[in-house]
């Protein structure tokens, strides 16, 4: 009887300590639940079309390790969803059933002139860790890619009127016409710990070829790693 009780114990140390290990080697067992702010840019935009630098977008992300979580290496997909605002000094404006910006009148005062898009997003990437140091914190290093569906699109105006400039004007224009629904482009984050600066590189132009302004986003800022 004592022989056997010594064995179950045994075989109980054996598994706290392999637990234990197997936690201490988890590199991926958090980075789960992402906040991003990011910096919104166009690339390629036509000279009349400027951004301002308050143009922000906000990103929230659920993330899940597929492979490797015991690893330094592992690959992570998960669901997302983006809000892109782009406050410009320019309306859209449909013509013969094309989409242009017209540049507003610089005696004009606006509160608000931005674009926005709204997108729910389906990120991969891989996930590089170094080893984790004394204070049992990581270098990481993520590549990856998401596709999204643009699902809403609108143009919000507060200001002057640009038809009749004495008198007020405040609209909501929802759902743009000829916008680009389906996105993709590529991400990279690199940080320290909870904390990453991150890049993304649009391949699809938010409108659609031939029918508006080439307008790929291109957008740098800093992730935080809730959980």
């Amino acid at each position: 009887m004592i022989r056997r009780l010594l064995i179950l114990q045994m075989l109980i140390l054996v598994c706290l300590t392999s637990q234990a290990q197997e936690e201490k080697t988890r590199y991926f067992n958090k980075d789960q639940l992402v906040i991003e702010l990011l910096s919104n840019q166009w690339l390629d935009a036509p000279d009349d079309v400027k951004l301002h630098p308050r143009s922000l977008a906000f990103n929230l992300q659920l993330m899940y390790n597929l492979v490797g979580k015991n690893s330094n290496v592992a690959l992570a997909a998960g669901l997302g969803l983006l809000t892109e605002n782009y406050q410009i000094d320019a309306l859209p404006k449909l013509s013969e059933n094309k989409l242009s910006f017209a540049p507003l009148d610089d005696d004009l005062n606006y509160t608000s002139n931005k674009i926005r898009f709204t997108t729910v997003e389906l990120p991969v990437e891989i996930r590089i860790r170094s080893n984790k140091n004394s204070r049992n914190k990581t270098w990481k290093l993520y590549l990856g890619g998401k596709a999204g569906y643009m699902f809403q699109s609108m143009h919000k105006y507060s200001g002057d009127d640009p038809v009749k400039p004495n008198q007020k004007l405040k609209q909501k224009t929802f759902n743009l016409p000829h916008t680009e629904q389906f996105t993709y482009g590529l991400t990279a984050r690199l940080g320290y710990d909870a904390i990453m600066v991150t890049a993304y590189y649009g391949l699809t132009n938010h409108f659609k070829k031939d029918k508006a302004p080439a307008l790929y986003p291109f957008m740098v800022g800093l992730t935080l790693f809730v959980y």
